[in-house]
């Protein structure tokens, strides 16, 4: 009898340690599976790039008039209203998102200002144009074909840095300015983004981020930069390349993306709409200046 209770005491144990790995080993596949959920989500969360269909039909060509035949940067204001520039002055245009008409234009200045300009960006209430030797022109907006006084910021970039891309990180409350020239690191096989401060109206000497060009199979020289408005990220786009690529906060690669040459003539400002849409504007070489709308898309 004792020896029958003591079996059947050990049989119960063998019993229970079976009930209890087996919970064990469904919880562990569970967690398993939770974890490959949350990081593909993850991911998917992080890139911006991932959001916009670059070799879709559903784009959407904004043709543009003959005085912006050599478009350069654009940006929007925040009553969405959308502006840009053509590389030989220092005129704005104020486009009509739907038709691609100019709306009204204004220059920056007494006179009409002949120079390379290269972007333009919009931060409270003012505008800021960058020039390729790395002088920022801050203004406000004028009436049609008026004139608009200015600030003119001296950075410590030089006509060799070839400063292409401007765009405004909140964060940071600073312009970032990314030169296509050198890098001022003394490396030759990178490209650098630098910040200006608007606190001190400043440019920081050391560059905020640097572009290892080992990453590239070709050239990259970026035309363009601006920062996502959902993912807080940073789009950059090169006319010698074609691609656009994406910068973390911490200025990793995150992501990246061939431009379609076919569409994609010479790309050369970003700018994204209230409603995420991603613009790139590309200079007409033989032809009309022309900007290409990505809608944004819901993954």
């Amino acid at each position: 009898m004792c020896q029958s209770l003591i079996m059947l005491n050990l049989y119960s144990i063998f019993l229970l340690c079976v009930f209890l790995f087996s919970c064990g080993s469904k919880n562990n596949i569970e967690n398993k599976n939770i974890n490959k959920s949350e990081v593909k989500k993850i991911v998917n969360d992080t890139s911006g790039i991932s959001h916009y269909e670059f070799n879709s039909s559903q784009l959407k060509i904004l043709k543009l008039p003959s005085s912006l035949k050599e478009i350069s940067g654009i940006t929007f204001t925040p009553d969405e209203r959308l502006f840009g520039i053509q590389d030989e002055s220092a005129v704005i245009y104020q486009i009509d998102i739907s038709s691609g008409e100019v709306i009204k234009k204004f220059a920056v200045g007494g006179s009409v200002m002949k120079g390379d300009f290269e972007d333009i960006e919009f931060v409270d209430g003012n505008f800021y144009l960058l020039k390729s030797n790395g002088d920022l022109y801050e203004f406000k907006e004028a009436g049609d074909n008026e004139y608009s006084d200015y600030v003119l910021h001296e950075t410590e970039l030089k006509q060799s840095f070839d400063a292409e891309g401007l765009c405004y990180d909140d964060k940071t409350n600073s312009l970032l300015i990314a030169c296509k020239g050198k890098s001022g690191t003394g490396n030759a096989d990178e490209k650098a983004i630098y910040s200006f401060l608007l606190d001190t109206k400043k440019l920081d000497p050391k560059p905020r981020y640097t572009i290892p060009l080992s990453e590239f199979k070709k050239e990259f020289n970026p035309s363009g930069i601006k920062k996502h408005p959902l993912k807080n990220t940073f789009f950059v786009i090169a006319a010698n390349g074609n691609e656009v690529i994406e910068l973390s906060e911490d200025g990793i690669i995150i992501d990246r993306h061939s431009l379609n040459p076919e569409i994609h003539k010479q790309p050369e400002g970003i700018a994204f709409s209230k409603s995420n849409d991603l613009l790139i504007s590309n200079e007409g070489k033989s032809g009309k200046g022309y900007i290409v709308i990505y809608p944004y898309q819901n993954k």
